[in-house]
């Protein structure tokens, strides 16, 4: 997919974030279409102290919500998104989610997701 959210203003940067999540519920706030029950395979491309990049199979509306949880070292946590866009590319949709009712909590395990994956990511480059 390659750098397909680099034309977007960002407030935070963003990190590079390879991760496969499923989201197990989708808010539809644009239309009365009821949403598939089905949970949405989710790729993260990018992750930033406020939102994520992601690629799915799923066309999703501009405003709806997405609720699914992110894992960092043995600690799991829910988060919910809005969808801030989303555009059809290659066979797939490309959405930008921005983070929703951030506790002081969930910034701080998300801070600590981000660092970790960036040690980790510096600790594989250097083996290369």
């Amino acid at each position: 997919m390659g750098d397909f959210m680099s034309d977007n203003n960002r407030k935070r940067p963003r990190i590079d974030y390879k991760e496969r999540v499923l989201c197990y519920k989708h808010i539809i706030t644009s239309s009365n279409i009821k949403p598939d029950p089905a949970p949405i395979k989710i790729v993260i491309e990018d992750i930033s102290y406020s939102g994520l990049g992601i690629v799915c199979n799923r066309d999703l509306g501009r405003g709806d919500f997405l609720i699914f949880n992110l894992e960092s070292g043995g600690m799991v946590k829910e988060f919910m998104t809005e969808v801030r866009w989303c555009k059809y590319s290659d066979g797939l949709y490309e959405a930008g989610l921005q983070f929703t009712n951030l506790t002081k909590e969930m910034i701080i395990f998300l801070d600590g997701l981000i660092k970790s994956y960036q040690l980790g990511q510096a600790r594989v480059r250097r083996r290369t």
